[in-house]
């Protein structure tokens, strides 16, 4: 009697695992993870259909340049002179509070990908507050941008170009920094498109941009302008050594979770 078999689109095949599949559309050792309502063996819906819409571009858009507009009036104090404060409140710690939510972005995200201690809805959780943080340090860090250069604090070629002009080891951090957290967002919004082109690899590499984007913006941050407490510079340092022994462990805690039944 020939024993019960799985159907072959649900076995596990060979091949690397990537890490948070379950989310990206790709289930364990690289198999894709069928839609709703899409019946193995049939063609899937077009990927226009999971494009975001025209209106949501727009919204998305008008939010950014909203944002924008409202830092640079409280930043000159147009908004009344009570603003000044808020100015001078944004010029000083927009910088700080991007690199604090960029550092609990690649700390949660880091845990996110953890398989022996969180369950699996705790990990959606956990990405869910990764994207959060994300998002809220490319905001923080574009107000930090437009308040230095409309105060006058770096110049336009300082800001675009890496290792530019003056102070090349802190604000060329800092610039380097910026364009690597941008590609590190940008692949995490782009992370279902590399899923429908079964490109989960490419995501790994460009999403993985945030390991080198947050030292970088940590040194930018200890380095320039004024002079960080001793306990600011210690809990940055303490940070980046749990973070390296982390990513150093996970090799050997991934490796038990597959043993594990």
């Amino acid at each position: 009697m020939v024993p019960d078999r799985r159907p072959e689109h649900l076995e596990r095949r060979a091949g690397p695992e990537h890490e948070l599949t379950t989310g990206f559309g790709v289930g364990v050792g690289g198999v894709p993870i069928p839609a709703p309502g899409v019946v193995p063996g049939q063609a899937p819906r077009s990927p226009r259909s999971r494009r975001p819409g025209t209106w949501t571009l727009l919204y998305g858009a008008a939010m950014v340049a909203a944002g924008m507009a409202l830092g640079i009036a409280i930043s000159f104090g147009w908004v009344g002179p009570a603003a000044r404060w808020a100015g001078w409140f944004l010029d000083f710690y927009a910088g700080v509070f991007a690199l604090v939510a960029l550092s609990l972005a690649v700390m949660i995200g880091l845990l996110a990908t953890d398989r022996t201690l969180l369950r699996p809805r705790h990990r959606v959780h956990a990405q869910a507050v990764h994207r959060a943080f994300a998002f809220v340090a490319v905001a923080m860090l574009l107000v930090h941008v437009a308040a230095k250069l409309l105060r006058d604090r770096v110049g336009p070629l300082e800001t675009l170009v890496p290792f530019a002009g003056d102070h090349l080891t802190t604000y060329g951090a800092g610039t380097a920094a910026c364009y690597l957290m941008i590609v590190a967002v940008g692949a995490g919004i782009a992370r279902g498109r590399f899923a429908l082109t079964a490109h989960p690899r490419m995501w790994r590499i460009l999403h993985l941009s945030a390991y080198a984007a947050w030292p970088l913006g940590v040194a930018h941050g200890l380095t320039s302008g004024r002079t960080p407490a001793a306990w600011v510079t210690t809990g940055y340092l303490t940070c980046l050594i749990g973070v390296a022994l982390a990513l150093a462990a996970r090799p050997f805690l991934t490796r038990r979770a597959r043993r594990e039944p």
